[in-house]
């Protein structure tokens, strides 16, 4: 298996830092916040040290352990020799997500303390990014600094779910599902359904998530013929983020989760065909022909 919140209007700020007596290592930001920034990098190499530098401060709850950061960025890779943009979640048209405290370590340094609706500059050195294996999706080679500049658009902490109306569970064949901020679901003893269900739990009162969208959310899997748990991500430690309707989930999951309606809880009853199918899942104890059972907390979608 691979791995709600009502947000501000965060209006949009003019930034414009520069070198000299202003930005480390001689470069320069320009631009608005929530906007591609304006990146200059001098033809001289970084100074090696880990810089990083708020340029604009954000308002609300600093990011703090156990936080999903939803944040746009743009990061270049820096050496003696060159300079060059390597990811842009701006170019990307959707935020990008950040798992607070499991990132390279200069990550993890420019992010802490921030708030939503804040930019920050972080340059960052082999030693406290991808070290001497570089990373080769970005084209980072074992000498090469990164520059990243992030706008933070939002926190989603472990202890967030689902927020809206109760709905009634009245069908003795499904799971029944506990309220509160962490869910646990009962199976009953009769056989699982043939086809894919889904039940509302909780009705949330934002936009239907569309196909295509970064959603944030919490989910816990049980296997129906054993009741085990093989899927908690509160048990992990903080909310997870995926492409709804993209194929980065099992079918079932990901078709159950496109259209539900941000902040919403929803049950979910997974047929073989629509989950591990006559494979199985070795690792987390799914058989061949297992159905699965899902609790999914929509936080978010981007």
């Amino acid at each position: 298996m691979r791995r709600v919140a009502a947000l501000a209007v965060l209006p949009l700020v003019a930034v414009t830092a520069c070198g000299g007596g202003g930005l480390p290592d001689g470069l320069k930001v320009a631009g608005v916040v929530g906007r591609q920034p304006t990146v200059t990098i001098p033809a001289s190499a970084p100074s090696g040290k880990l810089k990083v530098e708020t340029l604009h401060k954000g308002r609300g709850a600093k990011v703090t352990d156990g936080d999903l950061v939803v944040a746009n960025y743009v990061g270049y890779r820096w050496n003696g020799g060159d300079h060059k943009l390597v990811a842009s979640s701006f170019d990307a048209g959707r935020p990008a997500m950040f798992p607070y405290g499991r990132l390279v370590t200069g990550l993890n340094r420019a992010l802490e303390g921030q708030r939503p609706g804040g930019r920050v500059l972080a340059v960052i050195p082999p030693g406290q990014g991808y070290g001497a294996n570089g990373y080769a999706p970005w084209q980072i080679g074992a000498g090469d600094s990164m520059v990243f500049v992030l706008d933070v658009i939002a926190t989603y902490h472990n202890a967030g779910s689902a927020q809206g109306q109760p709905q009634p569970q009245n069908d003795p064949a499904l799971p029944q599902v506990t309220a509160g901020s962490a869910p646990t679901m009962k199976i009953p003893s009769a056989a699982p359904p043939g086809r894919l269900r889904v039940k509302t739990i909780i009705q949330g009162s934002g936009p239907p998530v569309q196909a295509h969208q970064l959603v944030v959310f919490h989910d816990l899997g049980q296997v129906w013929r054993t009741g085990n748990v093989f899927e908690s991500t509160r048990a992990r430690g903080l909310p997870d983020s995926v492409v709804a309707g993209a194929g980065q989930m099992i079918n079932g999951w990901d078709r159950a989760v496109v259209g539900q309606r941000v902040g919403s809880r929803v049950l979910v009853i997974v047929p073989p065909k629509d989950g591990y199918g006559a494979k199985g899942h070795a690792a987390s104890g799914i058989k061949k022909g297992d159905t699965l059972a899902f609790v999914i907390d929509v936080l978010a979608a981007y």
